[in-house]
């Protein structure tokens, strides 16, 4: 059955930094893996921003995942869509943290 309201979902467009990779990650605490496909994009913004994907793929479907990073050299320009739940941010270069007093 189709669903009402479809995940909201970021865009982002840049060029890949170098060639995807086919990678392994745990899946849950029980030790069971998937692979996913790894890129790192330089986005098409002012600061040209580098943004680590990962996009998994179901169990057992490593050779496709392999496939898939065969396709994505470096230097492609590629759009990658993502939802917007489960989105992380690292901000790996802060430079301060400032503290806000505890409301009770």
């Amino acid at each position: 059955a189709p669903r009402l309201f479809a995940d909201p979902q970021a865009e982002y467009t840049g060029t890949l930094l170098h060639r995807a990779e086919a990678r392994t990650t745990l899946l849950d605490g029980a030790g069971h893996t998937v692979p996913v496909l790894c890129l790192d994009i330089e986005l098409d913004n002012a600061l040209r921003t580098h943004m680590h994907v990962e996009q998994p793929f179901p169990a057992g479907q490593h050779t496709q995942a392999e496939a898939a990073a065969r396709r994505l050299t470096k230097g492609m320009r590629v759009t990658v869509q993502a939802p917007l739940v489960g989105l992380r941010l690292v901000a790996g270069n802060t430079t301060h943290i400032h503290t806000h007093p505890q409301e009770h």
